[in-house]
Parts: C-alpha cells; structure tokens; sequence
C-alpha cells in the first residue's frame, strides 16, 4: 500500500510539473465586431535578439503565423477578407510572408500542427496586402484587431518592424435588420423594443424612425426619452412645431420623475438645449 501511495503522488507531482512557462505563450483575444463575436488563438513567439525575417521566418516560407501550434480564428456568422466570403466557424490562419506583401491562408484544417499537414483543397481564401516597415518594433509577435467599425475591422499582424492589415467585413446591417424584423413581429413585443427600433433607424437614416418612436411613446407615455427622441426625429425631418411639442413634454415627464424620486433630471440641460433650438 506505501509503495502505492508513493507511485500515486509521484504521478501526481509529475503531470504538475508539466506546467511550465513557455517561451511563446498562448494568447486568446476575443471580440465583438458589429454582431459577429470572433475568437483569435495563438502563440506568441519574441525576437529574442534574432534577425526575425532571416532567422525565424524566410522570404516565401509558409509559416505558421506564431510558435507552437494552429493558430485559429473562430467567426460567429460569415465574414469576408479583402472582399472574399468565409462561411461562419473555425479556421487555421497561416501565411507567405515574402519581402513586399503577405498572403494570408485562411484553411479549414485546424487540427494539424501549424503548417505540417496543410493542404491546399482544404483553403478557404487566400488574401495579399502589402507589407508595412516601421521604425517602430513588436519584440513579441501580435495579432489584433483594429480601426473597429460597425460593419468591418482591421486583422492586423505584427512582428519586428513589419506590419501587414487585412480589412474583415461582417453583415452587421442585415443581421441588425433580421433582429429587429424578427422582434417587431412579436405581438407581445415591448415598449422598448419599438423605442430602440427607432434609435437604431435614426442612426441608420431609416423611414421608419418617426413611426417606430411614436409607437414606443403610444405604449409608455410616462417615459422622457420617449418624448425625446421622436423630438429628435422630428427635428431631423423639418418638423420644428410637433417636434418642440415632444421636447417640452420630454421635459415635463422628466421634471416628474425626478421630483417623485427627489433626485435631479439628469438630463434635463440637454432637454432645454433642444427646446431652445426649436423655438
């Protein structure tokens, strides 16, 4: 039983063991972009005073595109790379990296172990941008997510002194429209369903802004924003009288509540502002 007992906590303290510092460790980033929620997995390799494009990566090599193993991107919904579709999943990442320009490899295979068993059938896209050379150094390799829009971001890859970007477009107009076609269909469906309807199309230049926030004030009278934001729609579509009408009741509604609650209207400056513009 001692002789057991002792093998037992030798196994132990070595599958502990093997949990050690790397020398490229893991990064995970996630993101939100738009309505797609995308997922990038790598290791992060450090020049480590090497001559990184000569001795770590050759002009031309297939190269992995970090240490260790795949690196992976995960997309929610489609997307596309300078143009080109990529139906929702997983993918490994890898690329050419040649003096001028850099090919990114977006691959179905992701469980292979870098770029030893890829295969071109299993390619999902191939894009080239050129490559960018800064005075600037990334000591340990980086990829991120930049220039972040409501549609689109930039997929930027980072070591030593070079840089390469690729644009990543995401379908957040017709997923946003979808959502909200869908929820407005609910007959049971909430004030605040149409209140952030109408927000939503004031900041898209919608036609149905105005309608959606007169729904959202038929249904919750005693809200100020309500009142607000249709003033603000109403503004927009030249309707001075009915939209100073919205604003003062903003306005009254807001006085209301704060006085019930004995706390100030927070937003009342910016009620007065808006009054004071249309009158």
């Amino acid at each position: 039983m001692k002789n057991i007992f002792i093998a037992a906590v030798l196994g132990a303290t070595a599958l502990t063991a093997q949990d050690l510092p790397q020398l490229s460790p893991k990064a995970v980033v996630e993101q939100r972009i738009g309505l797609t929620d995308t997922k990038l997995t790598y290791w992060r390799p450090s020049a480590r005073g090497r001559d990184i494009y000569s001795e770590v990566v050759q002009s031309g090599q297939h190269w992995r595109l970090g240490a260790n193993s795949s690196t992976l991107l995960t997309l929610s919904t489609e997307a596309s790379i300078n143009g080109n579709q990529i139906p929702a999943g997983t993918y490994s990442l890898s690329v050419f990296a040649n003096d001028a320009e850099w090919t990114l490899v977006v691959n179905r295979d992701t469980e292979g172990w870098g770029v030893s068993s890829y295969s071109e059938k299993n390619d999902v896209l191939r894009a080239n941008v050129p490559v960018e050379v800064g005075q600037m150094r990334t000591e340990s390799m980086l990829i991120f997510w930049d220039n972040i829009q409501k549609s689109s971001a930039d997929l930027v890859i980072s070591w030593g002194d070079r840089t390469a970007r690729y644009t990543v477009g995401f379908p957040t107009e017709r997923l946003a429209k979808e959502n909200l076609d869908k929820a407005l269909a609910n007959p049971k469906a909430e004030w605040t369903v149409y209140r952030n309807a109408a927000r939503y199309a004031v900041e898209n230049k919608m036609p149905e802004a105005e309608e959606w926030a007169r729904k959202a004030v038929s249904m919750k009278g005693d809200n100020w924003y309500n009142h607000y934001l249709l003033a603000q729609i109403l503004e927009g579509k030249g309707k001075k009288a009915d939209a100073l009408k919205s604003a003062q009741k903003a306005l009254e509604v807001g006085l209301a509540d704060a006085k019930k609650s004995s706390k100030p209207f927070g937003s009342e400056a910016d009620v007065k502002t808006l009054i004071g513009r249309l009158k």
